[in-house]
């Protein structure tokens, strides 16, 4: 199968398809319109004190807080790649159909192209996807001690992290199990952003002198690697309604005297994994939710607060002319060689490409083992000079720059043709 994006399609600028794909506002924005939405009840309902706040509502305020990607991509592109089918839900389905299709070249203007590949980063699904696997009851339902065991069989296995699992979805014979179709279509969406998020600049040039941080280093993580994780879609995933069963259901305060309800997914093995690296390195969240949101759910992560060091929200990523919160790791004091990026939105760490480590995204699957393959993998980081390197060597994201497309990033990954279903 023939992949031929080039960059000549492309314009070196663009602009936000404000249609297609709506605006995340920053934190100081959203409290203003949460405080006066919540004025304006209170003058239309008199003297109620707590104005109720419906599902509907609740949704639509948890969609500001919470940033989110959609791995479903449905996008027409100037030659004939095959990608993911429709935009139904952002969680391959459990019935059997093809979920990659050629598209037919329908000459569209170079502008719309862009914004296409823009905006399908944000799709939002149509419809709800059905639960794929039974839930568990919550943060302690799975063994998560018997979950990490299976990492000691690993010490023999050859499988690099992710890439192997890429390739094997793209090889014959094609599976259509929930993972294969999962690392499809990530696989695609990771080009996609990397490629798309090389045409965009900070939208504010000061901006990364602006948001430059000083976090406290504790002695034990002196000369020791840190780690940043990614929360929504990486450790966790919050659902859109409550009508969505889920593992534990947080009470996030939106103001002062007003609170919603919030269920969240948590990724199998996430406080273990957690748990099994904080003696070894220092453990920091990035999130580009808003804070009201996310600490809520760090609490629940790390109640006695001695997995996490640090947290950082919306308002420390940078805003880019496209409109995508990207995670610069140049506005932390910490040497880039020793700073890692694990994130399901590849255009997070486009700006450090090195410095970044794809996973998946976790929705509420919970067959879900990303976790201990990703431990193996931040284990074998250890001692390492620059993580820079060790990224190179196994991860070669570098090959996703290349502007003739997927397809010639899997050849020059595996020296084998993409194998579509």
């Amino acid at each position: 199968m023939d992949f031929n994006l080039s960059k000549s399609y492309l314009p070196q600028k663009i602009q936000v398809n404000r249609d297609s794909s709506a605006k995340k506002l920053s934190n100081s924005e959203v409290n203003a319109a949460m405080q006066k939405y919540f004025q304006l009840l209170k003058k239309k309902e008199g003297k109620v004190q707590h104005p109720i706040i419906t599902p509907t509502q609740s949704s639509k305020i948890l969609s500001q807080l919470v940033t989110k990607v959609s791995p479903q991509l449905d996008i027409h592109l100037p030659v004939k790649p095959p990608t993911p089918t429709g935009t139904q839900s952002y969680r391959p389905s459990t019935e059997k159909k093809p979920h990659h299709r050629p598209q037919q070249s329908v000459g569209q203007n170079k502008d719309l192209i862009l914004k296409k590949l823009q905006s399908a980063l944000f799709q939002k699904p149509k419809t709800q996807s059905q639960q794929v696997t039974p839930k568990s009851a919550g943060k302690g339902s799975l063994s998560v001690n018997k979950y990490f065991e299976s990492t000691k069989k690993l010490s023999t296995d050859q499988q690099q992290y992710y890439i192997t699992k890429v390739r094997n979805a793209f090889s014959k014979p094609i599976h259509d199990d929930y993972f294969s179709r999962m690392y499809r279509e990530h696989f695609l969406q990771t080009y996609q952003g990397i490629y798309v998020a090389s045409y965009l600049q900070p939208a504010d040039p000061k901006d990364l002198k602006i948001k430059q941080v000083r976090l406290k280093q504790k002695d034990i993580y002196k000369n020791k690697i840190s780690i940043v994780f990614d929360l929504d879609e990486t450790l966790v995933h919050c659902n859109e309604s409550l009508a969505i069963p889920s593992d534990v259901i947080l009470t996030i305060q939106v103001s002062p005297q007003e609170t919603i309800k919030a269920g969240i997914n948590i990724r199998p093995g996430a406080v273990k994994l957690l748990e099994l690296l904080v003696n070894d390195f220092e453990l920091i969240i990035f999130t580009a939710s808003h804070p009201c949101y996310a600490q809520k759910v760090i609490e629940y992560l790390d109640p006695n607060k001695t997995l996490i060091s640090h947290s950082l929200y919306r308002d420390n990523c940078v805003m880019t002319t496209g409109g995508m919160y990207t995670k610069d790791l140049r506005i932390f004091d910490r040497p880039l060689s020793q700073l890692v990026l694990i994130d399901n939105a590849s255009y997070s760490y486009a700006w450090q490409l090195d410095n970044g480590i794809p996973i998946i995204p976790f929705y509420d699957n919970k067959e879900d083992k990303e976790l201990e393959s990703l431990l193996k993998y931040l284990r074998g980081m250890q001692g390492c000079k620059d993580v820079r390197d060790y990224n190179k060597e196994n991860l070669k994201l570098y090959n996703f720059q290349d502007p003739s497309g997927p397809g010639a990033v899997f050849e020059k990954l595996f020296q084998q043709k993409m194998e579509i279903q």
